[in-house]
C-alpha cells in the first residue's frame, strides 16, 4: 500500500500558503508604501515621532518642481525620504523678533547640483530650534516656537508681532 496526500490534503495546504502569502505581503506592501499626511501645522510631530538623531536634524525645502522638502540626519541626506507639496508657493520666512527679520538661508547641494533653500527648520540635539515666523502668503502664517511642540497658526504677521509683545510685556511683568 502506498501512502499519498489526499486532495483534500493538498487544497488545505494550498489556502494555507496562499493565505500567509496573502497576510505577509499585503502587509510588508502598505508600510512600504506608508503615505503621510504632513502640513505645516503637524511638520514638528512628523519629525519627531519618525525619526532618530544624535547631532541634529534638518528638514530643507528647496527652489525645485514641486517645491520637494528632503531630511538630513546628522549631516547625511535620508534619500529614502522626500516630502512634497508642504508649500504651494515660496513663503516668506522671518525670524520670531520684534521686527521680524528676513531669514537667510545657505544653499544646499544634492546629487552634485546646488539649489537655493526657501525653507529649512534645524532642531539640535536637545530637540531644540530657531523660532521662525513662515508666512505661506495664502492666509495663513505660522510659528514655530522652540519651547512649544504645537505650531501655532495667524492669519496675519501683524498677529504675530502682537504676539511678540504680549509675551514680551508678560516675561517682563514676571521679572
Amino acid at each position: 500500500m502506498r501512502k499519498s496526500f489526499t486532495l483534500i490534503e493538498l487544497i488545505i495546504v494550498i489556502i494555507l500558503t496562499s493565505t500567509i502569502y496573502i497576510l505577509v505581503f499585503s502587509n510588508f506592501s502598505s508600510n512600504y508604501e506608508k503615505k503621510y499626511s504632513v502640513g505645516l501645522s503637524n511638520i514638528k510631530e512628523f519629525i519627531f515621532k519618525n525619526f532618530e538623531f544624535q547631532d541634529k536634524l534638518s528638514l530643507v525645502c528647496i527652489e525645485d518642481e514641486g517645491f520637494p522638502c528632503y531630511i538630513f540626519i546628522d549631516g547625511n541626506l535620508k534619500k529614502d525620504i522626500k516630502i512634497e507639496n508642504l508649500f504651494s508657493q515660496i513663503p516668506n520666512v522671518y525670524n520670531y523678533d520684534r521686527g521680524l527679520s528676513k531669514y537667510e538661508f545657505t544653499r544646499v547641494r544634492l546629487d552634485d547640483i546646488e539649489y537655493e533653500v526657501f525653507f529649512e527648520l534645524k532642531i539640535n540635539s536637545d530637540r531644540k530650534h530657531k523660532n521662525i515666523v513662515v508666512d505661506t502668503l495664502d492666509e495663513n502664517v505660522y510659528l514655530f516656537s522652540s519651547i512649544s511642540k504645537k505650531i501655532r497658526k495667524f492669519k496675519t504677521t501683524n498677529e504675530i508681532i502682537d504676539s511678540f509683545f504680549d509675551n514680551e510685556i508678560e516675561v517682563k511683568d514676571a521679572l
